[in-house]
């Protein structure tokens, strides 16, 4: 009897809008569950993990579908509800669905492919081969398959691939893609008694047998002391405890007393929590907020720098953690998980889970699969990218320094804003949202002002601290230090010297990584220049080279002139590594630490530069934004900022706006906990209005400031704004491009279109770039702009030179 055809849509790791349909062979039937990954053909002789996105699908009429290979999972590993988010995700950001699997999914679920090589089951004519070729043949003959990686760690690669080159030609061996997991999530061994000592009488009766065995002995009572009322404990735990080896448990356990089961590991121990009081203002900040989350599912709290709005948080935390219900915590900044987990620990006493991209592809496959079947009360602290993890019970949504542009995507699409995706996220799952910053986004006080969600200000410090005092150094008529230094002004220094005096710290803020951002020639003007992009290298003085920020290119310093010979090579400008170079020699005796992304580039960087700074290990931090954001120290005296200007001096419409951020946000580390702080700003416009606004702590005159002239120029949040950035080697055909896509937008958005224009850097990693921007009514169809985009873009890629651009769309670019 014959039976229908099965199909099933896929989505595939790719970063195409569509999703594939595949046929099903009968086996496998039983087996297909959405949300889990199959491995499916693509091309000629590619495999991928996909993930089923829908099942029994109608057959897309004129296709032939491929088979599907063969199911990965027992049970899904993307929630219903996962899949939701995404198909939002891909909606709003114009992305497609297999572009948002690619962010959402830890590296450890996703498969690589690799050449595999075995021999042909069909061929039985005897050849003569070559030394090489008769040493394959006989490794395979003894192994069903292996990678050309394993070959050649037998024989030289080139002798390799000439072997393997000419045993394909001879029809001995075949090549196929065989797909392998990257990594398999951690797992602890937990030791439990069997049944038959599950009762009082039995474990009295091997107790006295074991009279004689002291080690075994010692295990014994020592897992009944920690088990308590569960079932197991963790061996390693045990052993520790009773003192006792491996062999002395692994004889009770082939004696039929104990059992081993591997489970997937845990979050994060911690201790009990601790008691903490709020003081009046927060508790009238707290009850507004649970008021206001009666009405409303987001609510913005706006409080002062060192108010204690953490504390807030974790009552709020703790609250729903109470009810049984999960809770999400998103900061822009990997090195805040490090500071806060450790203050949660003591606080909240709950376990934790700690999600980013310095874990391990094991570790975040651990905290993915260990959250996959569970609802219980967990709490997760993470990155942008814990948005997608699969949180089955979520309570709240802190999102704390809503206001930072790190919560934006830039490097790959989808370019979503953690922010924004968190408030759909919570309106969709009942999760309750609280935003958090001292100087939140223009957006978010004008969503709070327009009813779409609530306001709560804290406007006092905790303790009743006093804001720092801002003090504002004019580089233009100041002189310089008696040491000539450019990069420090007289007064820094003797307010360093007067902070370290009484043993208190400092922490010195420039936006620039590296040593010095240009190298010039004295003598004819040459500067070193990147070959793949349109900047000028930085000199590294670690690494002894010239870098590229953008595309990683990198050259040895050069002693001579390439253009004219000349010795005269000079470097210009200050960065990171310069600054902390030259407090070395102003300050002999001062301890020094940097934190910028040359220093933070491995795992524990963060927490061990974090550490020495809250212990008093370091008397001078020099970073770049890293240390502006929500970072909590109690001994900082004084913050300088060394370059105010280049903050606002930049062609972006949120330029004024992110300065006064960065500066609020910087003066705000320092006098958080005993005396008033002070903060000097160097500058060669210390008239400027946005300096002026944060000497006085006016984020109202910033906020109207900023509206005004949005409403003027129709930007944000007056209009929705969309970025189609277009690339290509070629700088006639991405200018062309460009020209015909802006006419294609131009017949139905007429003077909303904006460019094509070229971008500050008009070339990266080798590719020309032009822009053009959308700006849509904030009250428009966006379902049906979205549309007509698409049309757009399908009669763009049809064209048959310039479908060879690389479009990109960026969703409210900012």
């Amino acid at each position: 009897m014959l039976t229908k055809p099965y199909y099933i849509q896929a989505i595939l790791p790719l970063a195409l809008r569509g999703t594939f349909t595949y046929r099903v062979p009968e086996h496998l039937i039983p087996e297909l569950e959405i949300g889990k990954r199959v491995v499916v053909p693509f091309g000629k002789r590619r495999y991928y993990a996909a993930l089923i996105y829908r099942m029994n699908v109608q057959l897309p009429q004129g296709t032939k579908p491929k088979d599907l290979s063969y199911i990965m999972d027992d049970v899904p590993v993307v929630t219903d509800q996962q899949l939701n988010f995404w198909e939002w995700i891909a909606h709003y950001y114009m992305s497609g669905l297999g572009s948002v699997m690619n962010t959402a999914l830890p590296n450890a679920m996703k498969l690589n492919s690799q050449t595999s090589v075995s021999l042909n089951p069909e061929f039985e004519e005897f050849l003569e081969f070559s030394d090489d070729e008769r040493m394959i043949v006989a490794q395979l003959s003894t192994n069903e398959s292996m990678t050309v990686d394993q070959l050649e760690q037998l024989l030289p690669k080139k002798a390799t691939q000439r072997a393997v080159s000419s045993l394909m030609k001879q029809g001995v061996i075949v090549i196929s893609e065989e797909m392998k997991p990257q990594a398999k999530p951690q797992m602890v061994e937990h030791i439990s008694f069997t049944e038959a000592f599950s009762r009082d009488k039995a474990i009295s009766e091997l107790l006295d047998s074991l009279s004689n065995a002291p080690k075994q002995f010692e295990i014994v009572m020592r897992f009944l002391e920690m088990k308590g009322e569960s079932f197991s404990v963790i061996k390693q735990n045990l052993l520790q405890r009773a003192q006792a080896s491996p062999a002395s448990l692994k004889s009770l356990i082939d004696r039929g007393v104990f059992e081993i089961q591997e489970v997937l590991k845990y979050g994060l121990d911690v201790s009990e929590g601790a008691e903490f009081e709020l003081n009046e203002h927060q508790l009238r900040a707290l009850e507004e907020i649970k008021h206001a989350f009666e009405e409303k599912n987001t609510v913005l709290l706006q409080g002062v720098t060192g108010s204690g709005k953490t504390l807030i948080y974790t009552q709020l935390i703790k609250d729903a953690v109470a009810k049984g219900q999960q809770v999400l915590y998103l900061v822009p900044e990997i090195a805040l998980t490090t500071q806060l987990v450790e203050r949660l620990k003591v606080i909240i006493g709950e376990e934790l889970f700690v999600y980013h991209s310095r874990f391990s592809n094991r570790e975040r496959l651990t905290t993915w699969m260990r959250l996959l079947d569970s609802a219980n009360n967990e709490i997760v602290i993470g990155a942008r990218s814990s948005l997608f993890l699969p949180l089955n019970n979520l309570g709240l949504i802190v999102v704390d320094e809503e206001h930072e542009s790190s919560f934006k995507q830039h490097e790959s699409s989808p370019h979503y804003n953690a922010r924004d995706a968190a408030i759909w996220l919570g309106h969709k799952t009942g999760a309750k949202v609280l935003l958090g910053s001292a100087t939140p986004a223009v957006e978010s006080v004008f969503n709070a002002q327009n009813g779409k969600s609530a306001l709560v200000k804290l406007e006092k410090r905790y303790a009743d601290i006093q804001l720092p005092l801002i003090h504002l150094v004019d580089m233009a008529k100041r002189k310089r230090a008696d040491v000539q230094n450019a990069s420090f002004s007289g007064e820094l220094i003797e307010a360093i010297k007067a902070t370290l005096a009484v043993k208190q710290q400092v922490i010195l803020f420039q936006n620039r990584r590296g040593y010095a951002p240009f190298l010039l020639c004295e003598a004819c003007g040459w500067s070193a220049e990147c070959v793949n992009c349109d900047v000028n290298l930085t000199y590294h003085k670690f690494f002894e080279k010239m870098l590229c920020h953008y595309c990683g290119y990198n050259i040895k310093m050069p002693k001579h002139c390439p253009n004219c010979h000349s010795a005269k090579m000079t470097v210009k400008g200050f960065g990171t590594e310069k600054i902390e170079d030259e407090l070395e020699i102003i300050f002999p005796n001062a301890r020094m630490g940097r934190m910028d992304l040359d220093t933070t580039r491995k795992k524990n960087a963060f927490h061990n530069i974090i550490t020495a700074f809250e212990e008093g290990a370091i008397d001078i931090l020099v970073g770049t934004q890293m240390v502006t954001k929500g970072l909590d120290f109690s001994n900082v005296g004084l913050v300088g900022v060394l370059s105010a200007d280049s903050l606002w001096n930049r062609p972006d419409f949120r330029a004024f706006e992110r300065a006064y951020q960065l500066l609020t946000q910087v003066s705000g580390r320092a006098g958080r906990k005993n005396n008033r702080g002070k903060v000097l700003i160097q500058t060669f416009r210390p008239e400027h209005p946005v300096l002026q606004m944060v000497v006085e702590n006016n984020y109202e005159a910033m906020y109207q400031h900023q509206l005004s002239e949005r409403q003027q120029f129709s930007y944000p949040p007056y209009v929705r704004m969309i970025m189609f950035q277009l690339a290509h080697p070629d700088a006639k055909l991405v200018r062309e491009g460009a020209v015909h896509f802006g006419l294609l937008l131009r017949k139905y958005f007429n003077k909303q279109v904006l460019g094509p224009e070229e971008p500050v850097i008009p070339r990266v990693r080798g590719q020309f770039l032009r822009q053009v921007f959308l700006k849509l009514n904030a009250h428009s169809s966006i379902q049906e702009s979205r549309k007509t985009i698409w049309s757009c873009i399908d009669e763009m890629e049809g064209h048959p030179e310039f479908r060879k651009i690389r479009l990109r769309i960026d969703v409210d670019p900012y």
